[in-house]
């Protein structure tokens, strides 16, 4: 990722930390969270689940996915919304999607909203590989995006300052690129009240291993 843009997105979201803190979760986005709640119940292994939240911001998505049991640890590029997940009690470490420094297949599943529209998408594949290695074999991921079109850059009409980068894809674009990595389980596209973009749900697998490319 481009060192300049990836320091624009950590300032910007530095400065808009507490503001994002203080606003309330829409509905929609709880109704996507049960979503991903009813697969993890449906997935029950008899032991509590690990929850990678990433890009979590101030961690009002981790406090609810917590509250319903679960371990989670918030990882996000701007060091201001990690301290306010770690005031509220959660796991929480600064880094960035291309280097992740957790530990392979550490996670049952990963949640990630919003954040991935950030990643040029020349390096969605590298970001997406990364996500691959910390899933336990039988791991899943439930990736959000704002998408329907495509576009790439800085946001002319953003409102913060300084302009964050952003990522859109057309719908059967981004479920070719989630399918490099991936088996999708269920995509669904929501549409955004005075919006130009819809939100894009995707719940994919890890792949099974091809026991022909095994080493022998």
């Amino acid at each position: 990722m481009d060192p300049e843009v990836k320091a624009t997105l950590k300032m910007s979201y530095d400065q808009h930390a507490r503001l994002r803190d203080g606003d309330t979760v829409q509905s929609w986005k709880v109704d996507e969270m049960d979503r991903f709640l009813a697969r993890l119940q449906a997935a029950d292994r008899g032991s509590e689940l690990r929850i990678l939240d990433l890009g979590s911001g101030p961690g009002h998505q981790a406090i609810y996915l917590k509250n319903h049991g679960y371990h989670v640890t918030c990882v996000d590029l701007s060091e201001e919304m990690v301290n306010i997940c770690l005031e509220k009690g959660l796991e929480a470490f600064a880094m960035d999607f291309y280097t992740l420094d957790l530990e392979p297949e550490s996670f049952d599943a990963i949640w990630t909203m919003n954040a991935l529209l950030h990643v040029p998408k020349d390096s969605l594949l590298q970001v997406l590989v990364n996500l691959e290695r910390v899933l336990k074999q039988d791991g899943f991921l439930y990736m959000g995006l704002y998408g329907g079109y495509e576009s790439e850059g800085i946001w002319k009409d953003d409102a913060y300052r300084p302009q964050r980068f952003f990522a859109f894809y057309e719908d059967e674009h981004i479920q070719r690129k989630v399918t490099e990595v991936f088996d999708i389980e269920h995509f669904s596209v929501l549409p955004i009240e005075g919006m130009k973009v819809d939100y894009q749900s995707v719940l994919a697998r890890k792949k099974k291993p091809n026991p022909l490319l095994a080493p022998k």
